[in-house]
């Protein structure tokens, strides 16, 4: 079946995630941090987050939580700064050739956002990226109550663009989701960049300039 619908996570993927240079990077290495140890405090291993990222909590608890897991591999100094710097409004930086990518499929199939979030990120996309009109559709985890690898997130993001899950192509940089999204019948790529993300929708059948 054709590609009628391409769907894109946001964190590492549209904008840095957490690999080497990243903000997560950057703060570590100012801050005497394990590589790694701020994102998995700020996400994977708080307790929060997995909360917030479906609607339950607030960011003032996530952020909380994080201080804590942060102070405990270093200092409640560290923690005051390195949860200040991830709380402020960030540099609006885009990875390359991204944007050009998703204006070129507008008008070819329909296009998607499909995030784990907190709550804002619509606002977000719109007044602080300005891409919130890019998208035909998007889904924030926390908006819908579900997140990603649930497989009903994924029959979600086919049903609210309009085309046939089969129909579907989604790119996620974390591997879990995207056997997910595979599992639920999408076609998917792990993000490794835009030219892998080109050349992986070219061989899914979608037509690029």
């Amino acid at each position: 079946m054709p590609i009628n619908a391409v769907i894109f996570d946001f964190g590492g993927v549209i904008v840095p995630g957490d690999g080497p240079g990243s903000f997560y990077d950057q703060l570590e290495q100012a801050h005497g941090l394990p590589p790694g140890s701020l994102f998995r405090a700020v996400y994977l291993e708080n307790p929060r987050w997995l909360g917030l990222r479906v609607g339950d909590g607030t960011r003032e608890d996530w952020h909380r939580a994080a201080h804590e897991l942060v102070a405990a591999i270093s200092s409640p100094t560290v923690a005051d700064a390195v949860i200040e710097a991830f709380a402020a409004p960030r540099e609006v930086r885009f990875n390359d050739g991204m944007i050009d990518l998703i204006d070129s499929l507008r008008g070819q199939v329909r296009v998607g956002l499909l995030s784990n979030a907190a709550p804002g990120l619509e606002d977000d996309l719109r007044d602080h990226y300005g891409i919130y009109d890019l998208f035909d559709d998007v889904i924030n985890s926390a908006t819908v109550r579900l997140a990603k690898p649930d497989p009903a997130i994924y029959r979600l993001a086919s049903e609210r663009i309009g085309a046939d899950i089969r129909t579907c192509f989604f790119t996620d940089d974390l591997l879990h989701n995207i056997e997910a999204a595979r599992a639920a019948g999408m076609t998917a790529h792990q993000f490794d960049g835009s030219t892998g993300l080109i050349a992986a929708l070219r061989t899914a059948g979608v037509l690029l300039d």
